[in-house]
């Protein structure tokens, strides 16, 4: 078994599927160290697998020896290589890391049956019948690397624009862990195999080994596409919780108006009350009357500075409603934090954070505990969200990570935690959700 060979086979799979792996990853990727450390080191994992199967193929297994099962387990390592390097490159979800690679690997089988069959079946067979079997033997191996890697950036360069840059668009959608896990092994194992068959008993059959690897090719083509449907679906039915999460905020926003308007009234309503009878009096202020007045006035007074016009009213509307169902509403929010994020997206995360805690402490029977704390700032360059109030009760949680609600008209709540959770997943952050003596806790980081 020749050296060279099995270095040209390996090295150049585990580079095509480096990129076209990179190829699938955002621009502006989170690296798990700093990107001098995880960079190298992920690339030592990737090639150092690749490396160890190349000596193992060299010393141990005979030329006689190799069939089926050797090379399909000869590509699997360099392909757990892959991963296990780009795990350790990139924060990435070790299930999303499996369905990245699955498209990676359908980008480089595709490029890999092009060029078989551009070449193998055609392009060579031209070049062998018609220059000679002297010319072919002697100028073949340089042209025919020229056009191995010309005809593969090209089909690079197709998925890129085709398949790379949708799969970007899509991928902060999250599909079902199973659907995950079935469809990656479901790609490797059928393409390796199939492929590891052409390899070992039809090589020499041009025209059967070209249908084979053009059914390959479909068959990586239609995984991508129900990648592509399943991203679609998710993004559905994401959109529809979205739909749904802004019609409840519109139902409840339009109680809590109800709800301020007539706090209000009756805050304008004790102040005239007051006002009149000091002026029947014709009695000066005392010090208690003039803490009265000075309290409901300054109520009245935005307290709150984030630095945000928006968010200022936002949560000075949520305050307002707090102080009139008698519950305590502690914030201290950096608005700069939140830029990078859409205003509507920023509008729609604090609503619902702020809302469900109001709703949870509404049922609170203890006056002391009607109490809800929020906090957000940026610390190098990532958004933590804080949020905690008392809560009466056992949390159940849905598949997808949000709070089962406890309403019986289900039709138009649920949807907070739901809408939540698809916002911070839209910008890849991450949330946690616990329960500890009665004590209610929202961690988002971004």
């Amino acid at each position: 078994m020749d050296m060279t060979l099995l270095l040209t086979m390996f090295l150049s799979f585990t580079t095509e599927m480096l990129i076209a792996t990179i190829m699938l990853k955002k621009h502006k990727t989170a690296f798990r160290l700093k990107p001098y450390f995880s960079i190298p080191l992920g690339l030592m994992i990737a090639y150092g697998a690749t490396m160890a199967t190349i000596l193992i193929l060299y010393f141990c297994v005979k030329p006689e020896d190799w069939n089926v099962p050797i090379n399909i387990l000869s590509y699997t390592v360099p392909l757990l290589g892959v991963y296990f390097g780009l795990f350790a490159t990139y924060k990435e979800k070790p299930l999303k890391l499996v369905l990245t690679l699955s498209v990676a690997y359908t980008i480089q089988h595709i490029s890999y049956q092009f060029v078989t069959i551009a070449l193998d079946t055609g392009i060579q067979t031209i070049l062998y019948d018609s220059l000679g079997e002297d010319w072919y033997l002697k100028y073949w191996p340089i042209i025919g690397n020229i056009l191995t890697y010309t005809l593969k950036c090209g089909v690079f360069v197709f998925s890129y624009f085709f398949i790379a840059r949708a799969y970007v668009k899509y991928s902060k959608y999250i599909l079902n862990t199973k659907q995950i896990i079935a469809l990656g092994i479901v790609i490797f194992f059928v393409v390796n195999v199939a492929n590891a068959y052409i390899v070992q008993k039809l090589f020499w059959n041009g025209g059967l080994r070209g249908i084979i690897g053009v059914t390959l090719i479909i068959f990586c083509l239609l995984y991508d596409f129900l990648v592509f449907g399943g991203f679609k679906n998710v993004e559905h039915l994401q959109e529809k919780t979205i739909i749904k999460t802004t019609l409840n905020a519109k139902i409840r926003e339009q109680e809590m108006m109800e709800k301020n308007i007539n706090f209000i009234n009756m805050k304008c309503h004790d102040l005239r009350k007051e006002l009149r009878r000091l002026k029947a009096n014709k009695s000066t202020l005392s010090d208690d009357d003039f803490n009265l007045l000075e309290d409901s006035l300054n109520f009245y007074d935005s307290s709150v500075k984030t630095g945000n016009i928006n968010l200022d009213a936002l949560i000075q509307e949520k305050l307002i409603y707090c102080k009139s169902v008698g519950i305590e509403f502690t914030s201290l929010v950096d608005g700069d934090a939140f830029k990078g994020m859409t205003p509507s997206d920023v509008y729609f995360l604090l609503t619902n954070i702020i809302d469900n805690a109001i709703e949870a402490t509404e049922n609170i029977d203890k006056q002391e505990e009607k109490v809800i704390s929020l906090t957000a700032c940026k610390k190098q360059g990532t958004l933590f969200i804080e949020q905690s109030n008392y809560c009466k009760g056992e949390i159940s949680f849905n598949q997808d990570g949000s709070i089962k609600t406890t309403k019986e008209n289900k039709k138009y709540h649920g949807y907070g935690t739901k809408s939540i959770i698809y916002i911070v997943n839209k910008y890849e952050g991450k949330v946690n959700v616990e329960k500890k003596d009665n004590i209610f806790k929202l961690r988002i980081v971004i």
